[in-house]
């Protein structure tokens, strides 16, 4: 593994674990509730936590709604692109457009809470952003019009 993949990788580990930890919470309210409530509350400084705008696992809500959750994962996977910062940074302001028309069209009434698309715009951002974050770090090759 060379010093890019080794860097992409740690990049994505950061958020694809508070993914984890988020999908987990769920699980630990019956036998470990202290640690459930830890994990809720160090989400609630990021996320808003509305139970009916967030999947539901083992009879509770995930620890961040269904947009943040796709956020996480998307920039997990968004940091293994190789596009010219340029373009994510395009990308970024693109996606993130989308998601405040989607917030600005149940806030007028177009349509109810929609947790799927909330996921999946979410997860848009987040691969967005994963790319831009890897795109902007010294040293790592960014991807060439030319093949190598």
């Amino acid at each position: 593994m060379n010093a890019s993949q080794r860097a992409r990788l740690f990049i994505g580990m950061v958020p694809a674990g508070l993914a984890l930890l988020a999908l987990v919470a769920p699980f630990l309210w019956r036998e470990h509730a202290l640690a459930a409530w830890a994990v809720t509350q160090f989400f609630s400084v990021v996320c808003h936590q509305d139970p009916g705008r967030s999947f539901w696992l083992a009879g509770a809500p995930v620890a961040v709604c269904a947009r943040c959750l796709g956020i996480y994962l998307g920039a997990a996977a968004g940091a293994w692109l190789r596009m010219p910062h340029a373009r994510t940074l395009r990308l970024v302001l693109v996606v993130a457009g989308l998601n405040a028309i989607d917030v600005l069209a149940e806030i007028a009434g177009f349509h109810g809470s929609w947790t799927a698309a909330r996921f999946v715009l979410g997860g848009a951002l987040g691969v967005a952003i994963g790319a831009l974050v890897v795109s902007a770090l010294p040293g790592l090759p960014a991807m060439s019009r030319k093949p190598a």
